[in-house]
C-alpha cells in the first residue's frame, strides 16, 4: 500500500487520533511529525497507537477495521502483547485470512522443570 492510497483515513500516522489501537507507519525525516514522502511510498508496517487499556481492548476490533478498509492489500503478521502478570496474561492479535484474531497462547511447561 501507498501513502497516497492512505493519506486521508484515520490510520495515517500523522494524524493525532485519540480513538484508534493501530496505524500506518511510513518512513519520514527525523524528528518530522509529518511524513515527508512521496505519494508512492510504501507503508512499513501497521503499529499499535497506545498501550492504554482502551486501545488494547480495541486492537483486534481496529485492525480488522483497517483490513476491511483496504481492500485488495494482504495484511499478514501478528501484535503480541504480554500483561503485568507475565505467564498468565499473555495474548495477542493476529491476522489469520484476512481477519483479526485475538489468540491467547498456552505455556506448556516440562514435566520435569522445576
Amino acid at each position: 500500500m501507498v501513502w497516497a492510497e492512505f493519506n486521508g483515513s484515520r490510520f495515517a500516522e500523522w494524524r493525532p487520533q485519540r480513538n484508534r489501537a493501530v496505524l500506518l507507519d511510513v518512513p519520514r525525516k527525523r524528528d518530522s511529525k509529518v511524513p515527508e514522502v512521496d505519494q508512492q511510498q510504501t507503508v512499513r508496517r501497521v503499529l499499535p497507537d497506545g498501550d492504554d487499556q482502551e486501545s488494547l481492548e480495541r486492537l483486534d476490533d481496529d485492525l480488522q477495521e483497517l483490513i476491511d478498509a483496504f481492500p485488495g492489500h494482504t495484511f499478514r503478521g501478528r501484535f503480541q502483547c504480554i500483561g503485568d502478570n507475565h505467564w498468565s496474561d499473555m495474548w495477542g492479535v493476529a491476522v489469520i485470512d484476512g481477519r483479526a484474531v485475538r489468540v491467547k497462547p498456552t505455556v506448556v511447561w516440562p514435566d520435569d522443570a522445576p
